[in-house]
């Protein structure tokens, strides 16, 4: 299902996900691409499902369910890139909890933080979480995590899609970009169809 044009359509790459999953998710990036300038996005290419063995086991809700450790999966998700000569930005969906562990100094001592990654997008790689996300919610992640890959950075305030605390915070005022990320947007596409004319 891939549909030519320039260097801006992606890759999407399932982990452990199920075949009948595989229209829902690819709807999802299209309702993402609609929060951009149009053209910016040109499509969609499945690449199939992995199934990858979880790095260990966490607790939500008094159910038990497989997770990754974040900086493993990029790791991973990285080697596939290489392995299959993927050239555009190849994006992994789980619907399975991706994790990061750290350390933080509080008060005389170091406390251990376990946080849940819903989004990392470079120029490259992607990962993408769902867990536990309806549709909506995905969309959004899913053109957060986009914008970062357009060169977008986050917003302390709830400005819009680029606020740092999209899920957890206050909500937000603009169902999409804020004025100036749209500016970065079109420029950003205006140079792409100079280099290409």
């Amino acid at each position: 299902m891939r549909v030519q044009g320039s260097l801006q359509s992606l890759d999407l790459l399932t982990i452990n996900d199920q075949p009948s999953n595989k229209e829902d998710l690819i709807e999802i990036m299209w309702r993402a691409f609609r929060y951009f300038p149009e053209g910016l996005w040109t499509g969609v290419n499945y690449v199939g499902n992995v199934n990858v063995k979880h790095d260990l086991e966490i607790e939500s809700n008094e159910e038990a369910h497989g997770a990754f450790i974040f900086s493993r999966l990029v790791s991973k998700v990285r080697r596939m890139k290489n392995s299959l000569r993927i050239e555009d930005l190849l994006l992994a969906v789980t619907h399975d909890p991706v994790i990061i562990m750290y350390h933080r100094f509080e008060v005389k001592k170091f406390k251990r933080i376990v946080d849940l990654v819903h989004d990392y997008v470079s120029d490259d790689v992607g990962i993408l979480s769902l867990f536990d996300k309806d549709e909506e919610v995905a969309t959004k992640i899913t053109a957060h995590g986009l914008g970062h890959n357009q060169g977008l950075t986050h917003h302390a305030e709830p400005i819009d899609l680029m606020y740092v605390r999209l899920l957890k915070g206050d909500p937000i005022k603009i169902d999409g970009f804020c004025i100036e990320c749209q500016q970065k947007l079109k420029k950003k596409q205006e140079k792409r169809e100079d280099v290409e004319s």
